[in-house]
């Protein structure tokens, strides 16, 4: 077993501490104490950055006097994240991001040549049904960058536009986001998915309220756009299962009397399963409106110019009619 350094930590917070200045910082600590945060072992941390064990054990002890805090503490044969580790982890993976996103910053961007990473946060739903066709096109238009696709979370749709800081573009449908740049690239229509063998029984509006629901989210990002069409009704659905994915949807309603709103782009798709149905809803329900959100401090970037004309153009070219 590798012997990891135990640096103490010798240096006092002072009272009434003037606020730190980012030039007294080497910011060469960065990557460091991110890998450390994540591997939670200099050995293994050492391995990945191609450093020597002795130079990270000097990394992390200039760590730990830094931030007066272990940051990574023995707990038998391994090691855990002190509280201030947890803490330190989320926010230095978003410095890191936003440091390569300034030291990649360029008055021309040449995509061909870019080892750029990309962030693009949308549904599950969305990466199937238009994700997939971006990366083909992205890769083509430059083939050695990174398209990263991340599911949606209800805290980045929350803490916009700030939170939209940290990646290149939320897709999501109108009604969420306001006064921030978006595109607009596509619409979609609602269905209502049931199991095969409750199918023959017309779905009516009484039928909406009394069965029970498989829904997706569960919080601001909830189909409110459907849902509030049947409340306008004095329909008030009965959710049974709630499930972040919208992938995941046949198989809550398969066997069941369950009911879900699913978009009719990904009707097809379920529908090969030859377990589940997609119906037309009995009420009139607005299309979803999907666009590309992104923070106003990109909007000068000449990499970020580039990949929201890539998601436009794609999107005009292979989801409009």
């Amino acid at each position: 077993m590798t012997n990891e350094p135990t640096a103490s930590c010798d240096v006092s917070t002072e009272p009434g501490r003037t606020p730190l200045q980012l030039s007294s910082v080497d910011l060469n600590l960065v990557v460091p104490l991110q890998t450390l945060l994540e591997e939670r072992s200099v050995s293994r941390a050492a391995e990945r950055l191609f450093m020597s064990q002795p130079a990270l054990s000097a990394a992390l002890a200039r760590l730990r006097r830094h931030f007066n805090d272990e940051l990574l503490i023995r707990s038998g044969n391994r090691y855990e994240l002190s509280p201030l580790g947890v803490e330190l982890l989320e926010s230095v993976i978003n410095a890191s991001n936003a440091l390569s996103r300034v030291f990649a910053a360029q008055a021309e961007f040449r995509p061909h040549e870019s080892t750029r990473e990309f962030r693009l946060v949308c549904s599950d739903y969305v990466s199937t049904v238009f994700g997939a066709v971006l990366a083909r096109e992205f890769s083509q238009a430059a083939p050695n960058a990174m398209l990263r696709m991340e599911h949606v979370q209800d805290a980045i749709v929350d803490g916009a536009p700030d939170s939209l800081r940290e990646i290149d573009g939320l897709i999501l449908p109108h009604g969420y986001l306001e006064h921030i740049g978006f595109i607009d690239l596509f619409s979609d229509r609602w269905r209502c998915l049931v199991a095969i063998e409750t199918a023959a029984t017309e779905l009516t509006v009484e039928a909406l309220g009394a069965r029970p629901w498989a829904t997706t989210y569960s919080g601001r990002t909830a189909i409110v756009a459907a849902t509030r069409e049947l409340h306008v009704l004095g329909v008030y659905p009965r959710t049974q299962v709630t499930t972040r994915s919208f992938l995941t949807l046949p198989d809550m309603v398969a066997d069941t009397d369950r009911v879900a709103f699913v978009p009719a782009s990904l009707v097809e798709r379920f529908e090969r399963r030859g377990d589940v149905l997609a119906v037309d809803c009995p009420i009139s329900l607005p299309d979803i409106k999907q666009a590309f959100w992104w923070s106003p401090t990109h909007e000068q970037d000449a990499g970020h110019r580039w990949f929201r004309s890539l998601v436009e153009r794609t999107a005009q070219s292979a989801l409009r009619p």
